[in-house]
């Protein structure tokens, strides 16, 4: 560690409401997924910004989606559940067509999965930040450490990079 090297901070967070967090994960996606059981989960959100010009005043909003991801190997099925921010309510889950998926990247700068589908597909992809929360978080629910979900999703994603590339697809860098 050099002199102006930055030590990285481990989140403050509190474990017992942690685990019951992704105990309450498990069991939205156990109760909206049939076979539930046999999916990995992890928690992500996503954002998206819009910039308005005003007359008096320039707007930007800036909107937060939550989900649940839930992921089989053996498939390579993603699933995601969109939910609200104390894990209360949710929606029914949305399977990803991963056969239509071109293109897998991921930035650890900024924890960003980027799932980006064919052309002409009508959709850009799925980018969704999987960086986990702690204590102090503003937006979102509270309290999900998840550095060995994390770690296992990607493994998941490198795996299907393994199978986009025997498709004869054109991929990015990975960086992990």
């Amino acid at each position: 560690m050099g002199l102006f090297s930055k030590k990285e901070k481990t989140p403050d967070y509190d474990s017992v409401e942690c685990e019951a967090n992704k105990k309450r994960m498990r069991e939205i996606l156990d109760e909206t997924v049939e076979d539930g059981d046999s999916y990995d989960i992890l928690y992500a959100y996503m954002t998206t910004s819009k910039f308005e010009r005003g007359w008096i005043f320039d707007t930007n909003t800036t909107t937060f989606y939550y989900y649940i991801v839930g992921y089989r190997r053996s498939d390579f099925d993603v699933v995601l559940i969109q939910t609200d921010n104390e894990l209360k309510e949710h929606t029914e889950a949305y399977h990803i067509e991963m056969d239509k998926i071109a293109n897998v990247s991921y930035d650890p700068k900024f924890y960003q999965v980027c799932l980006e589908y064919e052309k002409n597909y009508g959709s850009f992809g799925e980018l969704l930040k999987v960086k986990g929360t702690d204590k102090k978080t503003v937006y979102g629910p509270k309290n999900i450490y998840q550095p060995e979900e994390r770690e296992k999703f990607l493994d998941f994603i490198e795996a299907f990079r393994e199978t986009l590339v025997q498709k004869g697809c054109k991929l990015d860098k990975w960086k992990r």
